[in-house]
């Protein structure tokens, strides 16, 4: 019996619009994503919940969430539109030429030291690739969210994916300011962060980031407290420069606020060191040539304070170096 394969007319009209609205949760903001007005948007989301014959969007004049039917199309239509996106992708990219929108999901606090260096001569180098970087400390489903690429720290990667080295190991470390420390001492211990007042950091499972240090082959865990709570990097960088308490923060993002003076490193006897980032993606996704010149162009031109070397490609539990 010959199977039909025919796509029913317009089935897939409003397909990319619904996934953006429940990414962002936002008629407003998908609709800046994609270029059109909100009224553009809500009417394709109608047209769409009409043909499907269920409200997909529970809509209130502050927020919007998903039906359970928004929920159930979203866990099928999501790395449906994937693969169709990468078969485009990989149509167009056939004659091995670096193009089209290259999405990289990436952990908020190596936006300034990974693309600064690079940004300008990337988009210069390859202008037929449109670059999206879109912060978020929350490890995202790549494939749901339709990006080619995230950037974290390997302790925090699934072992089925594949990395990419593109610094090496750092530190997190300990600083305020000069008039902080003039102010209120300079801890020598971790044991006396107990007595200062501390920027703390509000992880996006909702915990609050634990204060770790290292002495030899000891771990330390400080609990400590303070007058600001934070989400962003750059909100904690203002907190530590205005004074008002000592932070973490990665030292290479430290570095040119202790040359500039803003900031003075404390306890750095005591930082814990991480393995640094890494670029990963699904193992079973094909490297299209933009992905690839990307990942070249960092590695090749990131500063040498930044950059470390290891294994070109390894899974995540193993590439440790």
């Amino acid at each position: 019996m010959k199977q039909d394969l025919t796509i029913p007319h317009g089935a897939l009209d409003g397909i990319e619009a619904f996934l953006r609205v429940a990414e962002r949760r936002s008629f407003s903001a998908a609709a800046a994503d994609l270029g059109v007005t909100p009224s553009a948007i809500s009417q394709t989301i109608k047209a769409l919940e009409a043909r499907i014959g269920a409200p997909l969007f529970m809509r209130t004049t502050r927020s919007v969430g998903l039906t359970q039917a928004g929920e159930m199309f979203l866990e099928r239509a999501a790395p449906a539109y994937s693969g169709i996106a990468d078969a485009y992708e990989a149509a167009r990219n056939l004659g091995n030429r670096p193009a089209g929108r290259l999405r990289i999901n990436l952990m908020r606090g190596a936006v300034q030291p990974l693309f600064e260096p690079i940004i300008a001569g990337f988009c210069e180098t390859y202008p037929e690739i449109e670059l999206e970087i879109y912060a978020d400390d929350a490890l995202s489903d790549l494939s749901a969210g339709g990006f080619d690429a995230g950037v974290r720290m390997s302790e925090s990667l699934d072992a089925d994916v594949i990395a990419v080295r593109l610094t090496g190991p750092f530190r997190f470390v300990a600083a305020a300011s000069p008039a902080y420390l003039d102010r209120h001492g300079r801890p020598e211990t971790p044991e006396e962060l107990r007595d200062h007042r501390c920027v703390r950091f509000r992880l996006a499972t909702g915990a609050m980031m634990p204060w770790s240090f290292e002495k030899g082959n000891r771990e330390i865990e400080i609990p400590v407290t303070g007058p600001v709570i934070v989400n962003d990097w750059t909100a904690a960088n203002v907190a530590m420069r205005s004074g008002i308490a000592i932070g973490m923060l990665a030292e290479p993002v430290a570095k040119a606020m202790v040359q500039a003076g803003e900031l003075e490193l404390v306890l750095t006897d005591y930082a814990a060191s991480t393995s640094g980032l890494f670029l990963y993606y699904p193992s079973r996704k094909q490297v299209m040539p933009k992905l690839r010149a990307f990942i070249d162009y960092v590695r090749a031109h990131l500063p040498n304070d930044v950059t470390g070397h290891g294994t070109e490609e390894a899974h995540a539990r193993t590439r440790k170096q």
